[in-house]
């Protein structure tokens, strides 16, 4: 599989998994960073995916761009407990069959209230 196609199988687990990445090839060194959540292991970072994926109401990729073993992807998702669409760019990188580590830039200011006022 190519960079593009393994990705997706990460973007397939959002879709249509709730977030389960136990068939995603992540390395087990897989790092991610996020404005909400950042990874140094792959274990960590599936356990977050589960839990996030059970709040999920939809998720698109909206355009998708490959640059050798990089793969930028625009996408849309819509969590409980916010009301609107959020919109974001990550950037996965591939190597050896494996995501290595991935980045998720988007405005969090709206969730991360929703997180403190669930919290309270």
């Amino acid at each position: 599989m190519d960079a593009r196609e393994i990705v997706n199988t990460y973007y397939a687990a959002w879709q249509e998994r709730a977030g389960d990445m136990s068939d995603v090839p992540l390395a087990a060194g897989f790092t991610f960073t996020g404005p909400v959540a950042s990874f140094s292991d792959a274990a960590g970072f599936r356990a977050m995916a589960a839990e996030a994926g059970a709040a999920l109401r939809s998720f698109r990729v909206r355009r998708q761009f490959t640059d050798g073993s990089l793969v930028c992807s625009i996408v849309d998702w819509e969590l409980d407990p916010l009301p609107g669409l959020l919109t974001a760019a990550e950037i996965l990188e591939v190597q050896d069959g494996q995501i290595v580590s991935g980045e998720l830039i988007y405005d969090a200011e709206d969730l991360r209230r929703a997180m403190a006022a669930a919290d309270e």
